[in-house]
């Protein structure tokens, strides 16, 4: 996982260097999930705190990006935006800065801007592409510190499979889970769900909406994207998670994805 970690107009990084890699690179702070962490969002407060001593706001979780490594196995970057709240480079303690092998590690700023993103050997490089697209929504998630969901399912899905899912997946309480459309939530008398999945919201194709916020974050620490990967999966149905505003990914009941260029496929 990885955080995009800004600081009032800059985003922190790394300037790497390692032996037998000839060019310097820059990589967002983060890592990988050890066995003793949680979930995606205890994972990330430790890289940071083991690579900054850093102190952010609350990481709201943008998206994934599935990259290729040196070794030709792929591999998930788990994104989240977050602002810093301090940090104390000397005191950062994480294995990779008595390893040689890993190279250096210097703390660097950069202003947060697609053009100062596009300039940079930044690495992985589908990191660096979604940043450019993606800027003024990922600078929206850190300054609001508020994470908002909205997937669109294909018509007819039904709500008590995505309810079932949403409960073996992640563990949410099937009460927590508000399934009607907008004439049955006005009505209701008390309403305090996680989540609303609105089974007709008037999309012939895809109009099967679940729509989240803050709550759901912190109960699954992950993306629009990996929601709807998992739910498909798990309930057989297509879905649709707007990624910018010139692209919407579409995911199929296998789990997998491609990005169209229109907001419908």
């Amino acid at each position: 996982m990885r955080a995009v970690l800004l600081d009032g107009d800059d985003m922190i990084l790394f300037e790497r260097t390692r032996p037998g890699v000839p060019q310097r690179y820059w990589a967002t702070p983060g890592g990988g999930v050890d066995r003793g962490d949680a979930n995606l969002l205890a994972a990330l407060h430790r890289e940071l705190d083991e690579e900054l001593r850093a102190v952010v706001t609350p990481p709201v979780p943008l998206t994934f990006v599935d990259t290729q490594r040196e070794d030709g196995r792929w591999q998930r970057q788990h994104l989240f935006a977050c602002r810093l709240v301090s940090m104390d480079v000397a005191g950062r303690h994480g294995h990779e800065f008595t390893d040689p092998a890993k190279g250096t590690y210097d703390v660097v700023r950069v202003p947060f801007t697609a053009e100062a993103v596009g300039e940079l050997n930044m690495q992985p490089e589908g990191v660096a592409a979604y940043l450019i697209t993606a800027i003024d929504q990922v600078w929206e998630a850190a300054q609001e510190g508020r994470a908002n969901y909205s997937v669109s399912f294909a018509s007819g899905t039904p709500a008590g499979s995505l309810r079932q899912a949403l409960h073996e997946a992640y563990g949410l309480d099937p009460a927590d889970i508000f399934a009607g459309t907008a004439e049955d939530l006005m009505g209701a008398a008390d309403v305090r769900a996680t989540v609303w999945i609105n089974p007709d919201a008037g999309d012939p194709s895809f109009g099967c909406e679940l729509s989240a916020g803050d709550s759901l974050a912190r109960a699954t620490g992950v993306s629009e994207l990996e929601l709807a990967t998992r739910l498909c999966r798990l309930t057989g149905t297509t879905a649709l998670v707007s990624d910018t505003p010139q692209h919407t990914w579409l995911i199929t009941p296998d789990g997998d994805y491609h990005r169209t260029h229109a907001l419908r496929p």
